[in-house]
Formats: C-alpha cells, sequence, structure tokens
C-alpha cells in the first residue's frame, strides 16, 4: 500500500481527516483488508488490481451490502482492460460503505487507503 504523501498530510489536517490506523493488512484476490484500531476492518482495492485492469472506469455495489460472507461480491468494477466482481475476504457486518465510489471515480484509481477502500467491516465475533 502506498504512503501518505506530505501534501495529503497538510491537507487531511486542515480538512480533519485522519489518516486510517491499519494493522496487519493482508491482501486476498485483489482486496487489501486491515484491522483497524477499534477491530473492524477496512477494505480496499489492491495495487494488483490497477495492474491487470489498467484505469478503473466504473465501480458499483452489487447489492445492499448489510451481512457479507467470505466471497461474497463486494464490488463491480469495469476497467481499461476487463470486467471484475471483487469478492469479500472476510465475513461480518458492513458498518459503512465508500460513498464517493459513485460519485468520483478517480478516487479509486489512486492507491490511497484514504480514498480507496470500499467497506468497514465489523468482523463476526
Amino acid at each position: 500500500m502506498a504512503k501518505i504523501s506530505f501534501w495529503m498530510r497538510i491537507k487531511n489536517f486542515f480538512t480533519g481527516k485522519k489518516q486510517p490506523t491499519l494493522s496487519d493488512v493482508q491482501v486476498k484476490d485483489g482486496i487489501w483488508y486491515a484491522k483497524q484500531s477499534d477491530g473492524n476492518y477496512l477494505l480496499g482495492i489492491d495495487e494488483s488490481v490497477y495492474q491487470l485492469m489498467g484505469k478503473i472506469t466504473f465501480a458499483d455495489f452489487p447489492t445492499q451490502l448489510k451481512d457479507i460472507q467470505v466471497d461474497d461480491d463486494l464490488l463491480d468494477i469495469e476497467g481499461d482492460k476487463s470486467v471484475e466482481t471483487l469478492k469479500s475476504p472476510i465475513a461480518g457486518t458492513v458498518i459503512e460503505q465508500n460513498a464517493d465510489i459513485g460519485k468520483n471515480i478517480d478516487t479509486l484509481n489512486e492507491p490511497n487507503p484514504q480514498v480507496n477502500w470500499i467497506v468497514k467491516v465489523k468482523p463476526l465475533s
């Protein structure tokens, strides 16, 4: 995963956005997932997806996600080279979706966990 640039840190400081605190980052089938300090997981698009697909030109959530299981459809994406459905690497309850995905597709093309995350998930106990 890319580190946050100096300028992005400055911007986040003035806008009040905090950098996600991530630990134990893992990757499965094009999705990175990392445990946050609150015990929930943040899921996003791994750099390997960009290498296979090129620039992402369209993305959409296939369903209204609430409870997900491993390998459930997470995000439909189209790129310059192919069309894919990314699958969930973990099971749990979706507590937040990245609403910016449908508004500005260019944010998904940045290998930055602050902008290319897909969902936040509370894992099953």
